[in-house]
């Protein structure tokens, strides 16, 4: 009672509203509701026609809405309108279609002669016909031109005006050599789709488009950012031989099969690039070895016993590998030593091979590219890496340990980086001792 002493009652009127959105959607639905189709060009072999256009039918929503306010505020039941339908013509004539689709089929009754540079080819009608369709844009029938598909045909049809040209970098006389880059040029410009349909426009069977810049993979400016000038690495001895930045492990020049197969894969490999971060593996450069890249049958190591293989003795050449590797102070990502020991490689610094594995591989942990390098002489071979100095590694302990019938070797690494840091890896071998299979 105390609260409804604070009220009054009052009248006011109903105030009706429309859904426009609502009311859109249901009169699109209503039977006959279409919208005018315009012309439109269709192409053919022959020459291009056209699909006519079509009237079209619309209620119109704005005298629906006013008839049902007005019968709503009215009370009138049950709410009955009456619609009123327009109809709607197409914004370009048939006639107007058809003389642009005349003037199109002139223009490519013979095909479209398309120049690019001293490069010329001639597009057959059918083909340049297929590119066609057609929009209307500001009252007006246009033609268009299917981009994807011309673009297609010209790249085919126009050869290569200029091939583009990789920088190389190569090792002559032993010095890395960069053979510059050179941008070549192609079919087609970005433009090229515009200036054939500008010229179709004009019904003349003729355009002139420009080649496009086909730019070198790999430039002189990036070449020259990988740093590749010099060995690298540190001095250090092997088999009372001094090592200057490089390894060089020796072999009997009456070994046959076992030297050929050294100097091929050494071969092979000669000249690889590695950029920063990337992984150097002697199997993925060089894959198995087989007669048809050139190697022969020679001695090799298979579950612990002496057999003939294709490709044997290439581990003499993985041995050399490791060792620049690390003496470049790189990390040295995969390696196996032999099962037993041969005084033609350094005891516990080895490396053997297999296919896929076992496999010798480092990664270019350095800022700088490296080039591999690679010399043989009748009784030895050299591996080289050339980039900038960076790092190097020394070997700064050893020690051995009965393990059964193999002894195991452990060798420690120090390696130098800039700033006067250094850091320490080691390296294992066991050796199963000799007439021994298994340890």
């Amino acid at each position: 009672v105390w609260a409804s002493s604070f009220l009054d009652e009052r009248t006011a009127p109903l105030a009706f509203t429309v859904d426009s959105a609502a009311l859109d959607a249901g009169l699109a639905k209503l039977e006959g509701n279409a919208e005018a189709g315009e012309p439109s060009l269709v192409a053919s072999s022959d020459a291009i026609t056209i699909i006519s256009g079509t009237s079209g039918r619309r209620v119109e929503p704005a005298r629906v809405r006013e008839q049902i306010l007005r019968r709503a505020r009215s009370g009138e039941e049950p709410l009955i309108v009456t619609a009123e339908v327009t109809n709607n013509e197409p914004v370009v004539t048939d006639a107007e279609a058809k003389a642009l689709a005349g003037k199109l089929t002139y223009g490519t009754a013979n095909g479209m002669a398309i120049t690019a540079g001293n490069q010329k080819a001639t597009i057959p009608a059918a083909t340049v016909r297929s590119w066609l369709g057609s929009k209307v844009t500001n009252g007006q029938l246009e033609a268009t031109l299917d981009a994807k598909k011309a673009m297609a045909v010209l790249t085919k049809a126009i050869p290569i005006a200029t091939k583009a040209r990789n920088a190389k970098i190569a090792l002559v006389n032993g010095t890395p050599t960069i053979a510059p880059s050179q941008d070549g040029q192609k079919c087609c410009a970005a433009d090229t789709p515009a200036r054939v349909l500008d010229a179709l426009n004009k019904g003349v069977g003729a355009a002139t488009i420009n080649l496009e810049i086909d730019k070198a993979g790999f430039t002189t400016e990036a070449a020259n950012k990988l740093g590749i000038k010099e060995p690298v690495g540190t001095l250090t001895e092997w088999d009372g031989r001094p090592q200057v930045k490089s390894f060089t492990t020796y072999f009997d020049p009456s070994g046959g099969g076992r030297v050929t197969n050294i100097h091929r894969i050494a071969d092979l490999v000669n000249g690889t690039l590695v950029k920063p971060g990337k992984t150097f593996s002697i199997n993925d450069t060089v894959g198995e070895r087989t007669a048809e890249k050139g190697f022969v049958l020679a001695g090799a190591i298979s579950e612990g016993e002496h057999v003939e293989e294709i490709g044997g003795g290439v581990s003499q050449f993985a041995t050399t590998m490791f060792n620049a590797a690390y003496f470049a102070g790189l990390d040295i990502t995969k390696y196996q030593a032999h099962s037993e020991y041969f005084t033609r490689y350094p005891r516990g610094r080895e490396a053997t091979m297999g296919f896929p594995e076992p496999d010798m591989a480092w990664k270019n942990d350095t800022p700088y590219g490296i080039i591999v390098g690679t010399s043989r002489t009748p009784d030895s071979v050299t591996v080289t890496l050339y980039s900038t100095q960076h790092a190097y590694g020394e070997q700064t302990g050893s020690a051995e340990e009965r393990s059964g019938n193999c002894t195991i070797v452990t060798t420690q690494r120090t390696i130098h980086l800039p700033g006067n840091k250094t850091t320490t890896d080691e390296f294992r071998a066991r050796y199963r001792d000799p007439g021994k299979t298994t340890c």
